[in-house]
């Protein structure tokens, strides 16, 4: 007798055993979006933080310097011109590594320019010199 009903029961299959996959991927997919996606607005005028690194620069025959006042330097001199034309003229290769100075109260937005510049130049190692916490 009980042999019948476990038959009967598996023969008669409710219609919402057949919606739980889709509900699965359904979460699956918020919950993909909800970590994939971009809560808050990035924002241009984020200042860089102080390192509390204190591995030494990297020799450089190139150093870029941004002051205050936004004027751009490249190996102490001041550049005329747009820095990608100044850098073209200077000898590099693959192991030719860059410095960049940025004064921190300049927004990161700042360093935009120079880091298309360097990578127009085909520099593959850029390093930003930060001062160290207290």
């Amino acid at each position: 007798m009980s042999l019948l009903r476990t038959e009967r029961k598996a023969k008669t299959r409710n219609s919402d055993d057949d919606m739980i996959p889709m509900i699965n991927i359904v979460f699956l997919l918020l919950i993909f979006f909800m970590i994939a996606g971009q809560i808050t607005p990035r924002s241009d005028d984020m200042s860089l933080p102080s390192s509390i690194s204190e591995a030494e620069l990297a020799e450089s025959e190139i150093e870029i310097t941004v002051a205050a006042d936004g004027v751009l330097q490249l190996n102490g001199e001041a550049v005329q011109g747009e820095l990608s034309e100044s850098l073209n003229r200077l000898k590099t290769d693959e192991k030719t590594v860059v410095i960049c100075r940025v004064h921190s109260s300049l927004p990161a937005s700042t360093l935009d320019p120079v880091l298309r510049a360097v990578r127009a130049l085909g520099v593959s190692r850029l390093q930003i010199a930060t001062e160290l916490a207290s």
